[in-house]
């Protein structure tokens, strides 16, 4: 067991957090994210092959330099709309002030806590989603999903929608197991990735980051597993997946997992294995709050988000 307070480091705060936090939140998350995908890219290359070296070189540093540019963008856009926002908020009367400041001084329990943060998240994918229905299809969201869709065509594949709710990672894998004839769910996909990095911590943990992007500390890693572990939609929330725990899950699946993008290399964890691949889609710029997986399905097969994830 950890401590409330290395839990809590890893959740961050437990209020509700501003829209500006949240959005800080997932630029860490997707910070975190490159960097493991940086790492395993540069792990891909032989020894020797100095012009692929100098290549992967290139390609990470743009990588980095996109998503900063995009992550000032995205802060920019949201403190000018906060600024807006709070030119409109008309005054209130003082009676109504010191009625606020008595309720905000209130203790709230930690389990009231993490509902309000759960349904702000919520409330917010919710938004994105529905923002995202009405972009044009200049949007960088549609020229990647026809990007995906063409390269998932020349394998006589389409993605297969899987709900962005947090699990997406762990969902699109199990419901590739599903059509392998494995029958699985998210939750049980979370566990063997926490079960996988908890056993090989000596080999994980150098690639393990916290929230601001940093290496994690030692004294964090079982309250990263216990994250990994935990269901998105559960009472303490759940890590959303990356690339560590991919590999991790590729090791305990004995499987190959294949992860197809847009305008990128694809990546393969688990090349080692023998037996049939699961292949997912990775989604940058799916929804307005960062990254998304998606599982795959024959391009014959109709897609229906509502079954087997």
């Amino acid at each position: 067991m950890v401590n409330d307070e290395a839990v809590e480091d890893l959740d961050g705060d437990e209020s509700t957090s501003s829209p500006l936090e949240e959005l800080l939140k997932v630029h860490r998350k997707e910070k975190k994210d490159l960097l493991a995908k940086i790492t395993s890219m540069k792990h891909s290359v032989a020894k020797g092959d100095k012009k692929r070296k100098k290549d992967v070189a290139a390609e990470t540093e743009e990588m980095e330099k996109q998503l900063k540019l995009r992550h000032e963008a995205e802060v920019s856009a949201l403190q000018k709309d906060e600024k807006s926002s709070e030119s409109s908020v008309p005054s209130q009367p003082l009676e109504a002030l010191e009625i606020a400041d008595e309720s905000k001084s209130q203790r709230v329990s930690k389990a009231q806590k993490r509902r309000e943060k759960k349904d702000l998240q919520a409330k917010q994918h919710s938004q994105a989603v529905s923002e995202d229905a009405v972009n044009a299809k200049s949007a960088p969201r549609n020229i990647e999903m026809a990007a995906l869709a063409q390269r998932l065509a020349t394998k006589n594949m389409q993605i297969h929608d899987i709900p962005a709710d947090g699990d997406c990672l762990y969902n699109a894998i199990a419901h590739q197991l599903c059509q392998l004839g494995v029958p699985s769910i998210g939750d049980e996909m979370r566990k063997k990735a926490a079960d996988y990095i908890r056993y090989r911590k000596d080999e994980f943990l150098p690639f393990l980051t916290d929230d601001n992007g940093d290496m994690l500390a030692e004294g964090k890693f079982s309250a990263y597993c216990d994250a990994v572990q935990g269901a998105s939609k559960g009472e303490n929330g759940g890590a959303w997946g990356g690339e560590p725990e991919i590999r991790a899950l590729s090791m305990s699946l004995k499987r190959p997992i294949e992860v197809l993008q847009a305008n990128a290399p694809n990546i393969v964890s688990g090349a080692e294995f023998d037996s049939e691949p699961i292949q997912i889609t990775y989604h940058r710029h799916a929804y307005g709050l960062g990254e998304h997986y998606n599982s795959t399905a024959p391009l014959e097969k109709s897609v229906n988000s509502d079954s087997d994830a």
